[in-house]
């Protein structure tokens, strides 16, 4: 037991959790990531995911709704790769929302969230 928590807190912080699932559980061998449901086999893989969120963390949130060349700004204020600040200097000139609708705009799959 730790001096910082009881053991049901100690015992809880050991679980890797998501959606209220103990990770511990086994996955199935077709789950590629826990969290998301394929809309369409082989649409969103590990790869697009990584690509999603390294997109997600060069952009501040604060940040949106935002057109193309404030994106590229954040992302440069961020050090995001040149990759990443070309991508979104490249996007069609209107105001985007989020991180998911300039993923979108930049042709990202979609996937299905389980409820």
């Amino acid at each position: 037991m730790s001096d910082k928590h009881g053991a049901r807190v100690d015992d809880d912080l050991q679980k890797d959790t998501r959606a209220g699932e103990d990770a511990r559980d086994a996955l199935r061998p077709t789950d590629s990531r826990p969290d998301v449901v394929q809309a369409v086999p082989g649409v969103l893989d590990d790869h697009d995911a990584d690509r999603r969120a390294e997109l997600a963390r060069f952009i501040e949130p604060a940040v949106f709704p935002a057109r193309p060349q404030q994106l590229a700004t954040s992302a440069v204020e961020n050090f995001a790769p040149q990759s990443v600040i070309r991508a979104l200097e490249s996007l069609p000139d209107q105001l985007y929302d989020n991180t998911q609708a300039v993923w979108l705009a930049l042709g990202g799959p979609v996937e299905e969230k389980r409820g």
